[in-house]
């Protein structure tokens, strides 16, 4: 029985299905770049020129991040799994902070980390929750002509430990997705390069949490807030 191409572009594939080729497919990639990278490092043992020993050790770089790229990639497309523990909230977003400081070296001036908590605790995976809300940041940090500041804000509305990122845009910013709807489907995006990736992944680790992400503009600034269950000390 032959197949349309019509057909085929109609089909959908399940992402659990779509998920594990790109593992596959990252991971034969990646072994093949392995390969190269061996075979680099045996010509610049041999080269003695200093021009050409030069241009290996381009050439290993070039390697080196094109396979650090399909790692990360690969990641998005991991099966989230958590193990939680409780946290005082006040020492995460202590843990938070430096996290981020420590991820984001140069837009140390353009970021404000503030927080308004008690003695809440939540029951979370501290990497993982990390990770997502440096997703967030970094999400915000790509679209660099855009990045005037980012405000993190951790405060308790008495259900949830609430941390809370406002971005000012500068007028000119525009989207044609709204931010109600951004990360709700995988591989949608509107910038150049990306993958629409990030905060599909976020809102995936916060599912697993049993919490929630919440994005919208207010003039021209964006609030993106986690919403994190409070538990009991």
């Amino acid at each position: 029985m032959e197949t349309s191409s019509s057909q085929l572009s109609d089909s959908l594939v399940p992402f659990e299905r779509v998920a594990k080729f790109i593992r596959q497919l990252t991971h034969d990639v990646r072994n093949g770049l392995s390969a190269i990278d061996l075979e680099a490092a045996f010509i610049a043992e041999l080269v003695e020129d200093p021009e050409t020993a030069d241009e290996v050790k381009k050439l290993r770089s070039m390697v080196s991040n094109t396979a650090k790229m399909l790692k990360e990639v690969s990641q998005f497309f991991q099966p989230v799994t958590v193990h939680l523990m409780p946290w005082q909230a006040g020492t995460f977003f202590e843990e938070l902070q430096a996290r981020i400081r420590k991820a984001f070296p140069e837009e140390a001036g353009s970021i404000q980390m503030t927080s308004a908590l008690g003695d809440e605790s939540v029951n979370i995976d501290l990497d993982q929750i990390i990770t997502a809300a440096i997703q967030v940041v970094r999400n915000a940090v790509q679209f660099r002509k855009d990045f005037l500041q980012l405000t993190i804000l951790a405060r308790s509305d008495g259900t949830n430990v609430v941390i809370e990122f406002t971005e000012v845009k500068s007028p000119s910013f525009k989207t044609h997705i709204p931010p109600e709807e951004w990360g709700c489907d995988p591989l949608v995006t509107t910038r150049p390069g990306g993958y629409g990736l990030g905060l599909f992944r976020v809102r995936q680790i916060l599912e697993a949490h049993g919490a929630v992400l919440e994005s919208h503009f207010h003039d021209d600034t964006l609030v993106t807030r986690m919403l994190l269950p409070v538990c009991a000390a």
